[in-house]
Parts: C-alpha cells; structure tokens; sequence
C-alpha cells in the first residue's frame, strides 16, 4: 500500500514536472516591434519598395511537438507605403483591395513550422493573403537578446497565386514574384502587457 503511495506520488511529481516544461517552452511572446519590406522587382529593371511598420502578434517561444510555431503575425496592409502617394494609392486600392475587410486589410502567417530556434533556420507556414490561403517558405535568422526574441525572415510570394491583378503602374510591371522581409522583435507576452520593456 504504502509503495503504491509512492509510486503514484512520483508519477504525479513526474506529471507535474513535464506539464511545467510544456508550459514553459510555449510561453506566449508578443510582438513589440517590427517592419515589413515588400521588394518588388519591376518588368523594365530595377525595382521598389514597399513597407510598413504595423506588425503585429503572437508566438510561443518555442514550437510544439510538430515543429510548429503556436500563434500568429500579421501585418496591416493599410500602411504600406513606396514613397509615392498615387502608387501606394493604387496598390491598396486596386491590386491589394484593402476595402473589401479584413481578409484583404490583414495579411497573417500562421502555421509556422521551423527547423530549429536558435540562428539560422529554414521555415514554412501559411499566409492569408488578399482572401486567399496558401503556403509559403523562406529562411530565418533568430536570436534571443536581453529576454526578447529577434527575427530576420524572408520568403518569396508569388502575386497570381493570391488572386491579385498582375500590378503595373504608368505602364511599367510588376514581376511574378516579390520578396517579403520581415525584421521583428518579440517580447514576453507579460511583460508586454504591462510595459516592462
């Protein structure tokens, strides 16, 4: 009896231990700070830039037993500038469609799997973009400094894949495909939240 005692004492124990790692190992990080730079190479040569400081989410600090990244971020199209008030203008409007809600206002990567979380890494995940859900992979570099998590991302997308109409402007084309980079810090969810930074 007594030994039964001890048995299921050092199981709870065990449980308990185990539980408290999960936990841990998925605690929540909020995104602080960040911007997101669209490249967007031209038909003619050469190319421009479109970019946006309203980043945002959530991510655990570690992933799951998948490999995958709990949480999400996601980046308000609204804000996109290039630098030239007509071009940001149409593309919002025209290509991005911003009015249409906020499947098309909101662009958000989900479902991030990485290889490791600590430097150099491969990704995937899933970007809903312009109404549309698809996947996507790139590269990532992460650090961790003074409790906080750094993120240097990038990953191509191609602009038919998400529905949106091939962009030109005075003429000249957008590319097929543009580069996506994503520079970002995020802080412990609780520490967010009451402003410790």
């Amino acid at each position: 009896m007594l030994r039964a005692s001890i048995q299921a004492a050092c199981v709870a124990a065990f449980a308990a231990v185990v539980s408290s790692g999960a936990a841990l190992a998925q605690e929540p990080y909020r995104v602080s700070g960040g911007e997101v730079t669209v490249v967007c190479p031209l038909t003619v040569g050469g190319s421009f830039e479109a970019k946006t400081k309203k980043v945002s989410g959530e991510v655990a600090s570690a992933p799951d037993g998948s490999g995958t990244v709990p949480g999400a971020v996601k980046v308000d199209l609204e804000t996109l500038e290039t630098g030239i008030g007509l071009r940001d203008r149409h593309m919002r409007e025209n290509y991005l469609e911003v009015k249409k809600g906020p499947d098309f206002s909101v662009a958000t990567i989900e479902g991030i799997k990485v290889d490791k979380t600590e430097g150099k890494t491969s990704f995937n995940g899933t970007l809903l973009l312009h109404g549309q859900r698809k996947p996507v992979s790139g590269t990532a570099e992460v650090s961790e400094q003074n409790g906080r998590l750094r993120v240097q991302a990038q990953f191509p997308v191609k602009v038919a894949e998400f529905a949106i109409p091939k962009p030109t402007y005075l003429g000249v084309g957008v590319a097929e495909e543009v580069q996506v980079k994503v520079s970002l810090v995020a802080e412990p969810a609780a520490a967010a939240t009451t402003g410790r930074r």
